[in-house]
């Protein structure tokens, strides 16, 4: 049986409206994306706060990959940059998405979503991980900056807030909270790498921090804590000499030196001091020998690059300070910090309790000498790992 002309139209009309409605009642937005990448047609960019469906995660992770396709061709085409060392993208890439997979997995599972008070912690915490993957990958700033911009965007970021956070998060980790939810970042891709399944809970636990900082337990130790600074010699000299620009690669170039010591040697790094860093360690002996290593970095830094030359002075006491909020206070603190003062361009300097607290260990120490301390009565005497 045919229909007439009219009826038939009709009938498509009908036809037309049930499948639209249809549509809006079974497929999400990211959905109607992956139908639109299917179809070859553009999509739009990710520009809203991650949902709690498995749906959205599938979808936005299926357009977080499809993108960094995309950049991955734009790349190619680009022959006007300057062309830089580049690292293994695809595989720094598919290892982010994973451990983001199974993080943001993790938030639904425990019914946390990321609100726009908690984006700021987000992004520095994914950062963190992303500069893990950069190391180990070894990629050049570029790809580390669209590495970031594929993990910001899966929890509604922009693609200039990823280029923003690349720029300035050596100005953020200046603050104390801050650097907490980095390292916790860092600390979770780590672990994930090495098959920590349980470390794909870490992103939920550090949003939940975010949202709280002064619940922090204050610290129980089992004995005392080595506190150890680092200071940049001569930093406003160098920033006349060489400018702001030249003056921010010197302190990337310390901050990189005494990171990886820290890493390597079980140190913890407490914050950034804007010309060096004051970090935690819980044997003396690690402390010190991260102390050599960090000088070797520097003596290494400028025979390969001369221009930028980079001095540092190092200082290391012992105590129990008071540790709140992911800081320490205190004389143990304020004495580490004066002790550094004291010591020589490219030296080291400890407190005798750091060498008493080395005996045993292979590390010898010889006197340096005596020296003021601003609120101790009479000179104090210092030691050199020899």
């Amino acid at each position: 049986m045919f229909l007439d002309p009219q009826s038939f139209i009709i009938f498509v009309g009908a036809f037309i409206v049930c499948s639209a409605l249809l549509g809006m009642i079974f497929f999400t937005g990211d959905d109607f994306q992956v139908l639109r990448r299917m179809a070859g047609l553009p999509t739009r960019p990710v520009s809203r706060e991650i949902g709690n469906s498995p749906a959205a995660v599938t979808a936005a992770i299926a357009e977080a990959a499809a993108e960094a396709e995309d950049d991955g061709e734009d790349d190619d085409d680009d022959e006007e940059e300057e062309p830089q060392p580049e690292g293994d993208s695809d595989s720094a890439t598919q290892t982010v998405m994973k451990f983001l997979e199974g993080s943001i997995a993790q938030l639904i599972k425990e019914e946390i979503h990321i609100s726009g008070a908690d984006k700021f912690g987000a992004n520095l915490f994914l950062a963190g991980a992303a500069e893990v993957i950069k190391e180990e990958n070894k990629l050049n700033d570029q790809q580390f900056v669209e590495l970031l911009k594929k993990a910001l965007a899966l929890i509604g970021n922009k693609p200039d807030a990823a280029q923003k956070l690349a720029d300035r998060y050596e100005e953020y980790l200046l603050e104390p909270q801050y650097i907490g939810t980095f390292q916790a970042g860092s600390k979770a891709l780590r672990k994930y790498a090495k098959g920590d399944e349980k470390a794909l809970g870490a992103m939920a636990k550090a949003i939940t921090k975010w949202r709280n900082p002064k619940e922090t337990d204050v610290a129980k130790n089992d004995g005392p804590i080595l506190v150890l600074f680092t200071d940049i010699v001569g930093s406003t000299k160098i920033t006349q000499e060489l400018g702001d620009e030249g003056a921010q690669k010197i302190v990337r170039a310390h901050n990189a030196i005494v990171r990886v010591a820290l890493k390597n040697y079980a140190g913890t790094e407490v914050k950034h001091t804007g010309d060096g860093i004051m970090a935690r360690f819980g044997h003396s002996h690690q402390a010190v020998e991260a102390s050599i290593v960090m000088l070797k970095g520097v003596a290494a830094h400028n025979k390969e690059w001369p221009a930028l030359p980079l001095h540092m002075r190092i200082g290391i006491n012992a105590g129990e300070p008071i540790v709140e909020d992911n800081d320490l206070f205190g004389s143990t603190v304020q004495m580490a910090a004066r002790v550094c003062d004291a010591a020589e361009t490219d030296g080291v300097l400890v407190t005798n309790i750091v060498r008493e607290l080395c005996t045993g260990k292979s590390i010898k120490f010889k006197e340096a000498g005596k020296y003021g301390m601003k609120g101790i009565d009479g000179p104090v005497t210092l030691y050199t790992p020899a």
